[in-house]
């Protein structure tokens, strides 16, 4: 197993990690450097109990995202695969290869398979399995570019997607951006929110407006012409031709 655990500035820098309480920091750290190379960890409550960190920082951790709860105590390192890469001569898999058959990767995020995986613990898992192309969203190029603040683009992007996974609407995710760019024009872009908070934390259901529909040209009513009234040189009157 390889000795030396590596953080993800953008991770560990963002806004959303550093609104963290500092006890709930320092837990996550300590976590890591004792997970395996696979991002599992067998004993995060002992690390808890040595650290002095509470059960509520325990807790925001997972409802965060930043860990995810497995069977009989395990816990994974949700952003383990962006801040780790293992050469091949010192990776060693995992030993908890039914729970690691239950996750698969999005954006290179650990999440829970709902559908379960069909493999087995008999069957031969390498981390090369894991590495197939995430669904990704349509629009994110969309979203971003109508975004004021141009910041954690990888964190909102994951985020995003996971948002599209959920079912919402990208069409509304654009036009809600677009709705908090035009609101918040006059401000100074540092001072909001960047896009991956933003999203985490639902702000865009206060924006939320229903997306711009294509405009068609509009056919210029028909004017209905008044019927000719032909006379045909007689008076109605006494039928004679006048």
């Amino acid at each position: 197993m390889a000795e030396k655990r590596m953080f993800s500035r953008e991770l560990v820098e963002s806004d959303r990690f550093l609104e963290l309480p500092l006890s709930a920091q320092g837990l996550y750290l300590h976590i890591c450097m004792e997970a395996d190379d696979d991002g599992f960890v067998n004993n995060a409550n002992r690390i808890r109990k040595v650290v002095e960190a509470s059960k509520e920082d325990f807790q925001i951790l997972f409802d965060r995202g930043y860990l995810l709860q497995m069977a009989n105590g395990l816990v994974v390192v949700a952003h383990w695969k962006i801040c780790n890469s293992i050469r091949k001569d010192r990776y060693k898999p995992t030993v908890y290869q039914s729970e690691w058959s239950k996750l698969r990767l999005l954006d290179n995020v650990y999440v829970l398979d709902e559908k379960g995986s069909k493999q087995t613990q008999s069957q031969s898992i390498t981390a090369v399995s894991m590495q197939h192309d995430p669904p990704t969203a349509k629009r994110f190029e969309d979203f971003w570019k109508a975004y004021p603040r141009k910041e954690h683009k990888a964190m909102a992007e994951q985020e995003y997607a996971m948002l599209v996974l959920q079912g919402i609407s990208e069409d509304m995710l654009v036009a809600s951006a677009k709705a908090y760019a035009k609101e918040k024009s006059n401000q100074d872009p540092r001072y909001l929110n960047c896009p991956d908070t933003w999203l985490k934390k639902s702000i865009y259901t206060d924006y939320e407006v229903e997306p711009e529909k294509e405009k068609t040209e509009e056919q210029p009513e028909a004017v209905e012409e008044p019927a000719m009234d032909l006379w045909n040189g007689e008076d109605e009157t006494d039928g004679e031709v006048i």
